[in-house]
């Protein structure tokens, strides 16, 4: 008969220390020895005993009394595949071309992408909330979809790897990658005033607005201000994210001062914008000129085509895959890499 052994409650603790860690629930520090025994349910010394064992097999690294232990991530190179959660910014971006071909060369590099239980919308960038829903969804690391600056600085205090695709990173100490679309919008506003608009507005999501501009709203600002016109609440229109709210905010710009363009800040506000003026305002849709500064392979189906921004995406999801081989590594990378932006000009007309 085999004899049946009974492991302590210390080598019961290490061995799910030890998985938690292969799951990658923590990457780069453990948490401390008080907060272990709270959710495990054992004593502060059982804890200690287990992580002793750990620091004994190389896993973890002492870095002085009352200081948490490093994880030594180059003990966990030969663990299954690396697994990076994205969080998305809403549910639709899931079907998105360049999220698709993201997580195609993610695993054909070996690594594992799956999507956060919830959204950034559905969080309300809260960084509380997102606090909470990354306690509870293990990963090695992290890429976050357009996030707010808020959502961002919270990640970029986190200790773990993150890399933030689009959103508002400049100067926090994450890596990131994006379009620089700045010299594209100083292009198409230059191109607008020759045509003879004055009447310029800019139609960006809440957490662009609030509780700050973002740096492409501000610069927007700026250029408007350096061109001679004057720069405020009517041409960065708060409004309720919604469709009925995107529908009064239009209602309120044509029933005083009517715009004669349109810089919209993404695909999915072009789309709602294009319906209300067929809809609403009949020759409107002829009369105010309407510039995406995104893309979608649907303003090549248009006649003529919608002036937008383009770039060149497959840059940025080279970089994401970079990083996430560094991560797998142990590196600790943090560049941020911009990639050029171009204004489509399509038909620009004066205003009429």
């Amino acid at each position: 008969m085999a004899e049946f052994q009974v492991r302590t409650a210390t080598a019961q603790v290490a061995d799910h220390l030890r998985r938690e860690i292969e799951r990658r629930r923590w990457t780069q520090e453990l948490p401390g020895g008080t907060r272990l025994a709270k959710e495990l349910g054992v004593g502060k010394s059982t804890i200690e005993a287990a992580l002793a064992l750990l620091d004994a097999e190389g896993l973890l690294l002492p870095q002085g009394t009352g200081r948490p232990r490093r994880i030594d991530s180059a003990k966990l190179r030969g663990c299954p595949g690396t697994v990076v959660r994205l969080l998305l910014y809403e549910r639709d971006d899931v079907f998105d071309q360049v999220i698709f071909e993201l997580r195609r060369q993610l695993e054909s590099a070996g690594h594992e992408l799956v999507f956060a239980s919830k959204t950034m919308r559905e969080l309300h960038h809260d960084p509380r909330r997102v606090a909470r829903m990354v306690g509870g969804e293990p990963a090695n690391a992290w890429i976050v979809l357009a996030g707010s600056r808020p959502v961002l600085e919270w990640f970029a205090g986190a200790g773990m790897p993150v890399l933030a695709l689009f959103g508002q990173p400049q100067g926090l100490p994450l890596a990131s990658t994006g379009p620089d679309k700045l010299p594209a919008l100083r292009d198409v506003l230059q191109r607008l005033m020759d045509r003879g608009h004055r009447r310029i507005v800019m139609l960006a999501r809440e957490e662009r607005r609030k509780p700050q501009h973002g740096l492409f709203e501000q610069a927007f600002f700026d250029e408007l201000k350096a061109r001679g016109l004057a720069a405020g609440a009517y041409n960065l229109p708060d409004w309720e994210e919604s469709a009925a709210g995107l529908n009064r905010c239009l209602d309120g710009l044509f029933q005083v001062t009517p715009p004669t363009a349109i810089i919209i800040q993404d695909s999915m506000l072009s789309f709602g914008v294009k319906s209300y003026l067929a809809r609403q305002r009949g020759l409107a849709l002829r009369q105010v000129v309407l510039v995406c500064a995104d893309y979608h392979p649907t303003f090549e189906w248009c006649d003529p085509p919608m002036p937008h921004f383009s770039w060149d995406p497959q840059v940025s999801v080279r970089r994401v895959v970079r990083w996430v081989d560094h991560v797998s590594q142990g590196k600790n990378d943090l560049r941020q890499q911009l990639v050029a932006a171009k204004f489509i000009e399509g038909e620009l007309p004066g205003p009429e």
